[in-house]
């Protein structure tokens, strides 16, 4: 099923078209870049909601940050509470709706919870369920990934990004509309292309310049004689 549809027909809730203020848009592509490079998945403001809406990915996500939670914790004695492990027996590939999705989901928000992000910043399960609120989700996971910093993770959301990856994909549903914006952050530089004013010789607006330059050349003689085929 394309990527915000559900039940066969767009869903705008699956996307973000309708947030406006752009600063958040900025960080819904920061999380993309920063999230979808920890898991290896191409990420982007069109597929974020319909990939993690069943807590796979979610879960995965906390798989790899366990690793830098481990280690922090085993060369600072004073880290103070932080989880011991990741979520446990996560189901894989499950309905956006079925019980294994929502068990998925408050797996990950426990061991979010277990890594000290603010209560505040915990979104309820029906925000990505139920699509009630997409960006108390992303605030979450901007949460996550500032502690994920705190306790060492390499892997810095608020560095300054590469969003190219971003915007791979937007191409199949938008045709060439996001090209400019991949290449404009990504790192190849293409040559600008060469725009020439020249006029053809066989050209209409030629011929108009033709006329003009002969009534300037002509002064006194009626314009209707010059422009006269």
């Amino acid at each position: 099923m394309p990527r915000g549809k559900v039940g066969g027909k767009y869903d705008r809730r699956m996307s973000f078209d309708d947030v406006k203020d752009e600063r958040m848009l900025v960080m819904v592509d920061k999380l993309c870049v920063w999230m979808g490079g920890i898991l290896r998945e191409t990420l982007n403001r069109e597929n974020l909601i319909p990939q993690i809406r069943n807590g796979d990915f979610m879960c995965r996500l906390a798989t790899e940050i366990q690793e830098s939670v481990d280690k922090f914790t085993s060369e600072n004695d004073d880290a103070g509470p932080l989880p011991r492990k990741p979520p446990q027996n996560f189901a894989t590939g499950c309905s956006n709706r079925s019980m294994e999705a929502r068990e998925n989901v408050m797996k990950f928000l426990t061991w979010a919870r277990e890594l000290r992000v603010p209560e505040s910043s915990i979104f309820s399960p029906d925000d990505l369920l139920k699509l009630k609120g997409k960006m108390n989700v992303v605030n979450t996971l901007l949460a996550v990934a500032r502690r994920a910093k705190d306790c060492g993770m390499a892997a810095d959301i608020d560095a300054p990004p590469k969003i190219a990856n971003a915007f791979i994909g937007l191409e199949e549903k938008f045709g060439k509309k996001f090209d400019h914006t991949s290449k404009a952050f990504g790192t190849q530089k293409s040559e600008l292309k060469t725009v020439t004013t020249t006029l053809m010789s066989g050209s209409a607006w030629k011929i108009v310049q033709q006329k003009i330059d002969a009534i300037l050349q002509l002064p006194g003689k009626p314009s209707y004689e010059i422009f006269r085929v």
